[in-house]
């Protein structure tokens, strides 16, 4: 009910459904049984203004009020339109600095170099000439590109 009400003012159909919901929540905590219930409800609807509508939940406790849940009563709130905050950096990122360097492409220079390494020991010292290289070049301008990029 409005704080400021006429007890012979008529009331709107949102109030008799806050009322039927207060009546609902003293049936289901036990305040009010089977009976005295249906009454209240069957008299909910015949009355029509403020002051009717008073006595039926008169004895009930005051309307339950939304509490916010404690997972978020401690969270910091948003920061205000354009500023934004610092990013974590991710220490697992900045672990694993030659990996991270060319991308998945530093896996592949290296397994070639393996390659031209083990072919030069097959051939009893006589190595080929350094075709890894042609993969080298491409490697070395990624590389060098991602220097100066912050992360």
């Amino acid at each position: 009910m409005p704080s400021q009400y006429q007890p012979h003012q008529r009331f709107t159909e949102a109030d008799r459904d806050k009322i039927a919901g207060r009546l609902r929540d003293a049936f289901a905590d036990g305040r009010l049984d089977q009976p005295e219930f249906t009454s209240r409800l069957d008299q909910l609807y015949a009355v029509q203004t403020y002051g009717e509508l008073e006595p039926l939940v008169r004895d009930l406790p005051p309307v339950r009020t939304y509490q916010t849940p404690a997972v978020v009563q401690n969270t910091t709130p948003a920061p205000p339109p354009g500023e934004f905050p610092e990013r974590q950096r991710s220490k697992q990122a900045e672990g694993h600095g030659l990996r991270n360097l060319g991308g998945g492409f530093t896996g592949v220079v290296l397994i070639n170099v393996v390659i031209w390494f083990v072919i030069g020991l097959g051939n009893g010292g006589h190595w080929p000439h350094f075709w890894p290289v042609w993969l080298l070049i491409p490697w070395a301008c990624i590389v060098l590109g991602q220097l100066g990029k912050r992360r």
